[in-house]
């Protein structure tokens, strides 16, 4: 059984994804694929979080209960991250110092409203 540590860091989270790719045999899945897979995944994310809107609900579908799309949601947001870590694992990147480069030049950076 494959565990991630209480309050564990990025790269803990990088290595548990690593371990858990090496256990399914997902590691031979090339970086085209992985990025397909991903895209799926926030397709479902966007499906959860317009149900969570109640927007365009098809007429057999019935109204969510709050928390069980707050769920399905949760559960989506984990699959793009699990991809999204996958991914930076394939190129050799350590997302909490590219996380840390990115948002100090964002912090510098201003936008119009």
């Amino acid at each position: 059984m494959i565990e991630l540590p209480e309050r564990a860091a990025m790269a803990d989270y990088q290595r548990y994804i690593h371990q858990l790719e090496t256990l399914h045999g997902w590691l031979d899945v090339d970086l085209i694929h992985t990025s397909f897979l991903l895209g799926e995944e926030v397709g479902e994310l966007f499906k959860a979080i317009r149900r969570t809107e109640k927007l365009f609900l098809q007429t057999t579908e019935s109204s969510p209960e709050k928390e069980g799309v707050k769920q399905e949601v949760a559960e989506e947001i984990v699959d793009v991250f699990n991809y999204l870590l996958a991914l930076a694992n394939r190129l050799d990147i350590d997302v909490e110092a590219a996380f840390r480069a990115k948002n100090a030049h964002n912090q510098k950076r201003t936008w119009l409203a």
